[in-house]
């Protein structure tokens, strides 16, 4: 004869908001915290300054076609060597990468050589890494980088949950802004950024202007070439390939 147990247990069915420690389903508040179950996270306070800073915006151009044509374990492989280059050249000139932004990336410098050596580090490394996602995969991709300095509101951002760390404002725009400029393979950095930098070793291509909004003034933007005698020859690279630029990054 099968005999049952009084004893019944409320398996947990709820996850407080707050410290993640599992409820029963007739709780009404946590009891690790006393947090009310069922409640919004609450914001929490803005923590952010305001300061000057170089924003630096690097994305992969030929991704889309890649993530398309490849796994994704293959794509997640490429992308992590990618962005482990990044990584060392952004660290190597004291920069901090404050987000990952699906196959592009978002760097903050204190000063404007800095994120230039960066960018330039980043666009002479990464071929290494194309060349065997060509041998291996038989695809294609290259990166472009748009620089712009100017101030930003650096903080922590979010709720109980997640928080991240950002930089928001105009000058972070108009750095994603210049990815519609630059092209594969090169860094197009603004008129401030070219005054403010100590770049005497590369050579700074006039690039077209960046309209303004509404009354603001057009920007002038320029290419950066490493090698003098490239610069010489007043040509950019021409790129027929379309490309599509995360609107992520410009939020």
């Amino acid at each position: 004869m099968a005999i049952r147990s009084g004893l019944q247990i409320n398996a947990p069915s709820a996850v407080c908001a707050r410290c993640g420690t599992p409820q029963r389903a007739t709780s009404n508040f946590c009891g690790e915290c006393g947090t009310r179950l069922g409640a919004a996270p609450a914001l929490k306070p803005a923590r952010c300054a305001s300061r000057r800073a170089t924003v630096l915006f690097c994305d992969v151009v030929g991704y889309t076609a890649m993530s398309e044509r490849l796994d994704p374990e293959d794509v997640f492989a490429l992308m992590e060597q990618t962005f482990g280059v990044i990584l060392d050249a952004v660290h190597r000139q004291a920069g901090t990468v404050n987000q990952f932004l699906g196959d592009g990336a978002m760097a903050l410098f204190d000063r404007p050589d800095a994120a230039i050596a960066a960018g330039l580090e980043i666009l002479e490394r990464l071929p290494a890494v194309a060349a065997e996602a060509r041998r291996l995969h038989g695809v294609d991709f290259g990166m472009r980088i748009g620089v712009h300095t100017g101030t930003v509101a650096v903080g922590a951002i979010g709720v109980d949950l997640r928080v991240d760390y950002t930089a928001l404002g105009a000058t972070a725009r108009v750095a994603g802004a210049l990815l519609h400029v630059a092209r594969r393979g090169e860094m197009v950095v603004t008129e401030v950024t070219r005054r403010l930098a100590d770049a005497a070793a590369v050579v700074f291509e006039p690039a077209g202007e960046l309209e303004g909004d509404e009354d603001a003034e057009a920007m002038a933007l320029y290419a950066v070439v490493s090698d003098a005698g490239v610069a010489a020859l007043g040509w950019r690279y021409e790129s027929a390939e379309a490309v599509d630029v995360p609107d992520a990054l410009y939020a």
